[in-house]
């Protein structure tokens, strides 16, 4: 019997040690989350991101979003997250933020500049090289949004300045695609480029070219009529212009093309073979 209570009594003091263990190893494994004070926090994070250390910026700006998203600091935080992400050149990104930034403070009194910005990311975005059409249409669409929302801003004004620029780039590309068509003597594609620039690029420096292109073509394949009339545009509009001399002189018949001449010279070389000039 002795026995019996004795065996029981280990058993008790056993499970209470086990039990005081888990405990012990739990509460030693529940961790409280350290909250870092907001001051300390923002100031670490500003002041990384003014030393350029964007990595650091980047985690401390991003406990501000977690652990104060109920202050006025977290849509702060967010928005230097978004330029961080912006000036890294990670521009999907940065548009990420900038989105996410609208959904939650579309209120807040620095909407023009998050709308500015996510024009810069998709005008960052665009390819000089292949102009993909897609990017260029989404950044064009957001410039222009800028001008209609906020047409005496300074964004405004800068945003015209860019869509220029994007445009100057869009014709110039429009331009070299025109001269390689034109350089072996495909003169239906080379003329649906040019007039792609005379009726949505007037205003680039590309116009008087591809007006005298234009003049050009047409004269080669026997157009005269319309070869005169690019000619007129050209001589009202730009006067003084080079481009305006080169098709003055191609329409008065002074200064044929030289696929033109080229022509001339072939034909004739072939009547001398058939009509011999000396008997």
């Amino acid at each position: 019997m002795f026995l019996k209570y004795f065996y029981n009594f280990l058993l008790i003091a056993l499970l209470i040690s086990v039990a005081s263990c888990s405990s012990n190893n739990a509460e030693k494994s529940i961790k409280p989350k350290k909250i870092i004070p907001l001051e300390k926090l923002y100031t670490g994070a500003y002041s990384n991101f003014e030393n350029g250390n964007y990595s650091d910026a980047v985690e401390l700006f991003k406990l501000v979003e977690r652990d104060y998203s109920y202050t006025e600091w977290a849509p702060r935080a967010s928005l230097m997250l978004a330029y961080i992400y912006y000036d890294s050149g990670r521009y999907v990104e940065a548009l990420k933020n900038l989105q996410r930034f609208k959904q939650r403070h579309s209120g807040s009194k620095n909407i023009q500049y998050v709308e500015y910005l996510i024009a810069i990311c998709m005008f960052e975005q665009i390819n000089l090289v292949s102009l993909s059409q897609e990017s260029t249409d989404l950044a064009l669409k957001q410039f222009e949004k800028i001008i209609l929302n906020y047409p005496n801003s300074a964004y405004a004004t800068d945003a015209k300045f860019k869509i220029d620029l994007i445009n100057e780039q869009l014709a110039g590309k429009e331009m070299y695609i025109a001269r390689y068509y034109a350089k072996r003597e495909k003169w239906l594609p080379a003329l649906y480029r040019l007039n792609n620039v005379f009726k949505n690029y007037q205003t680039t420096i590309f116009i008087e070219e591809a007006l005298h292109r234009l003049v050009e073509i047409h004269y080669i394949i026997g157009n005269i009529d319309t070869a005169k009339k690019y000619a007129s545009i050209l001589g009202y509009n730009y006067n003084d212009s080079d481009w305006y001399k080169k098709s003055y002189n191609i329409v008065e018949g002074t200064n044929i093309p030289l696929e033109k001449a080229k022509q001339k010279k072939s034909l004739k070389e072939r009547l001398k073979k058939l009509i011999p000039f000396q008997q």
